[in-house]
């Protein structure tokens, strides 16, 4: 028995041709994953309670943008980086130059004319002093006192540790594991008979 084998067509624009496979096989591959990965955190931060408008803040860019590369690339970001880190990695806020962090208590609005409420806008708007009342145990406390109630408007606290509310590194690597199969999923395999 004898065995003959022959190609047919031309090597190069064979190659050329599954080389264009693979360069749109990794593109989608890649465009999925970096999309995948950007819904994921933005649920992650949903979820933690953080709100829709500090979740949309991360995006997803592929490189290149304008062609299908063997070589393309994905970069999820955020722009509110030390938001997110405070949140990976449960920092440690402290008051500047040792003062006190005065957090608003449920009873004072959180923004006022679209700025964050501090103690000093506080005593603006409502034109009054806040008193400071020092507890030994606990948070200490300015209030305000109105007529014949006071209302706690801040607590005071020398500092505060932020709780872990999302993890961006494991949900990377979760991405990452799965862009073999997705650029596999992607490649068209051309079947002859």
């Amino acid at each position: 028995m004898r065995l003959k084998a022959a190609l047919q067509g031309s090597l190069s624009e064979y190659l050329q041709h599954e080389y264009q496979q693979g360069a749109e096989a990794v593109t989608i591959g890649i465009k999925t994953a970096t999309n995948g990965l950007k819904m994921s955190m933005r649920g992650q931060v949903r979820s933690a309670g953080l709100g829709s408008r500090l979740a949309n803040t991360w995006r997803g860019d592929v490189y290149p943008q304008t062609k299908k590369s063997i070589s393309a690339a994905g970069v999820i970001y955020t722009k509110a980086q030390k938001i997110m880190s405070g949140f990976e990695y449960q920092s440690t806020i402290r008051g500047s130059q040792g003062f006190w962090l005065a957090i608003p208590t449920p009873a004072v609005k959180k923004r006022i004319s679209g700025k964050r409420m501090t103690p000093a806008l506080y005593e603006r708007s409502k034109g009054i002093r806040l008193r400071f009342v020092y507890r030994p145990h606990g948070a200490s406390l300015l209030v305000h006192e109105q007529k014949r109630k006071t209302i706690i408007a801040f607590w005071l606290v020398p500092q505060v540790k932020m709780p872990k509310l999302i993890n961006f590194e494991a949900e990377s690597l979760k991405w990452q594991n799965k862009l073999p199969t997705l650029i596999l999923q992607n490649w068209k395999d051309d079947e002859q008979t």
